[in-house]
C-alpha cells in the first residue's frame, strides 16, 4: 500500500505548477510531544537560502545538474518524521492542528488512504491559489510512525525522483514505480575490409 501512496504522491507532484508563496509552507503547531518515546526523529528545515547554498556546492555532473534545476524552483523542504518502538506511543490528536490547516483555505486533498489492517492514515494535499497549484504536503500516521513532508515551490515528477534520499526526503523507491526508458540499441560494428 505504501508504494501505491508514493506513486499517487508523485503524480500529485507532477501536477504542481507555478505560484510561489510563503502560504504554501505549513504553520506547524508544537510537535515536541511527538518526540516523547520516539526511537528516531528526523527534523529537516531547508529554506530557499540553504537550498541555494547547497546548489553552489554541487559539482555539475548530470545528477547534480538535475538537482540544481530542482533546487532553483523550490522555496523550501520541510520534513518531520517520528518512529516509535511500540504501537500507540503517541497521541494522534497532536496532529489535529495540522489536519485543520490542510482541510481549508488554499489546500486541497488529492488523496486519502486509510488502512484498518495496517492502522495507517495517509493524505496528500496540494496548495493552490485559484487555478495555480504550487505546494505539496504529505501527512502519514501509522501505529509506529508519523511523517509530515512539506515541499514549497514548483516540482515535477522527474525532479521529485532526484530529490529522494537528499535533504531529509525519504527514499520513496520511485524508480520501481516509474517507467524506465527503453535501452538504446548497441552501435553496429564497422564492416571488416
Amino acid at each position: 500500500m505504501r508504494q501505491w501512496i508514493v506513486m499517487c504522491g508523485a503524480v500529485a507532484a507532477l501536477a504542481i505548477g507555478v505560484a510561489p508563496s510563503r502560504a504554501q509552507q505549513l504553520q506547524l503547531p508544537d510537535l515536541s510531544k511527538l518526540n516523547v518515546g520516539a526511537t528516531d526523529v528526523v527534523d529537516v528545515s531547508v529554506d530557499q537560502a540553504l537550498l541555494g547554498l547547497a546548489a553552489s556546492f554541487m559539482s555539475g555532473g548530470t545528477d547534480d545538474a538535475e538537482i540544481k534545476s530542482l533546487l532553483s524552483s523550490l522555496k523550501g523542504i520541510y520534513v518531520k518524521s517520528f518512529t516509535y518502538g511500540k504501537d500507540g506511543a503517541y497521541d494522534p490528536a497532536i496532529l489535529d492542528g495540522v489536519r485543520r490547516q490542510l482541510s481549508g483555505g488554499q489546500w486541497s486533498r488529492l488523496l486519502a488512504a486509510k488502512s484498518a489492517a495496517e492502522g495507517s492514515d495517509t493524505a496528500i494535499y496540494l496548495w493552490r491559489s485559484g487555478d495555480k497549484p504550487g505546494g505539496l504536503a504529505v501527512l502519514s500516521a501509522g501505529p509506529r510512525e508519523v511523517t509530515l513532508v512539506n515541499i514549497v515551490g514548483t516540482i515535477d515528477l522527474e525532479q521529485l525522483r532526484t530529490l529522494q534520499g537528499k535533504f531529509g526526503v525519504p527514499d520513496l523507491k520511485m524508480g520501481d514505480t516509474l517507467p524506465t526508458p527503453a535501452p538504446k540499441p548497441a552501435p553496429k560494428p564497422a564492416p571488416k575490409p
